[in-house]
């Protein structure tokens, strides 16, 4: 029985051992994107008399394959939006671009990951990689405020606020979204919400398959969350008011950059288990304004089900893919 008995220890310690080194390796944080071609570039441009200052959003497809979207600022702010794309495939750090828009041909290049250049009958681009980043990212939350996912320097943070505890706190002071959706102990009504997240790099994804997760006021309505750098703005694409609205102007960053919301909620008016007053948002998608006072007035897709409520939790939804989060924090501006 003896010998059995150390048997068993053993076996349990072994267990207890495999289970922390899985536990350590869940906790490293996911490997940053590689790719030194993707991203922002900006510069000046010429179409047709027109001159003036210019961006690109260089966005990685996979096996070598870029998309380039050129936006000219010319014309005025009144100006409708023209996009210029091109597309073409990496020869190391070189990718030639190709793309037609009306009649125009254009043909471009985009060496090193530093210059992209770009020209056709009608107008010429010459612009550099920049980085940008948000004016609110790693914002202090103020006195009074309710800190839902601390951030400080070289510690993981605490899910103590949390209802699911799966979610993988990280050294870098984010979690992993990982194991379901995961709500706030506490409920809110209206709020000023500041919050930092960051999708993945999944150059082979597509559509709501690359880096999808999302915030939801009181577990109900939904600002989206989504890899939709360089793409046409929606309702279901990032920053998003998903079924309600889309944003005035997509603001997304590259993936593998921390972005940030910075959401004024109104929380809806309720009696009787009925909405008699619709929820406002207004948010600052990395410092852009992006809806102000938009009305909502029933519960997103894929939000908990149920009457409308006063006040409820925030959720942040699992939707399969490594999303993480940091620097949660909530000021309550209602009664």
């Amino acid at each position: 029985m003896k010998g059995k008995g150390i048997l068993v220890v053993v076996a349990g310690l072994a267990a207890l051992v495999v289970s922390s080194a899985v536990r350590a390796e869940e906790a490293k944080a996911p490997e940053e994107p590689t790719d030194e071609i993707m991203g922002e570039y900006a510069g000046k441009c010429r179409v047709g008399d027109a001159k003036g200052d210019a961006e690109a959003k260089v966005i990685a497809e996979g096996d070598g394959n870029y998309r380039a979207v050129l936006l000219p600022k010319v014309g005025g702010e009144d100006a409708k939006e023209m996009r210029i794309e091109l597309v073409g495939k990496a020869e190391g750090k070189r990718v030639a671009l190709a793309g037609k828009v009306g009649d125009a041909e254009w043909k471009g290049t985009i060496e090193g990951g530093e210059r992209l250049v770009a020209e056709s009958k009608d107008g010429e681009f010459d612009l550099k990689f920049t980085v940008r980043k948000s004016p609110t990212l790693g914002q202090k939350p103020p006195a009074g405020a309710v800190v839902l996912l601390p951030l400080k320097e070289g510690e993981p943070p605490s899910l103590d606020a949390w209802e699911n505890r799966q979610w993988v706190a990280l050294p870098d002071t984010s979690v992993l979204v990982k194991g379901g959706n995961n709500h706030t102990k506490q409920s809110f009504g209206s709020v000023r919400l500041h919050l930092e997240f960051r999708t993945p790099f999944m150059p082979t994804a597509r559509g709501q398959g690359r880096g999808n997760s999302g915030v939801y006021l009181q577990s109900r309505y939904e600002v989206q969350v989504l890899d939709s750098f360089g793409l046409v703005p929606r309702d279901n694409e990032c920053g998003g008011i998903y079924s309600v609205g889309a944003p005035k102007t997509n603001a997304s960053l590259p993936p593998g950059q921390w972005q940030t919301y910075d959401i004024t909620f109104t929380a809806p008016e309720v009696a009787d288990g009925k909405m008699t007053k619709p929820a406002l948002a207004t948010v600052l998608f990395n410092g852009v304004k992006i809806h102000e006072d938009v009305k909502v007035d029933h519960t997103t897709t894929a939000g908990d089900g149920g009457p409308p409520m006063a006040k409820a939790p925030l959720m942040l939804q699992d939707h399969g893919n490594p999303v993480r989060y940091r620097n949660i924090w909530v000021v309550e501006t209602g009664d």
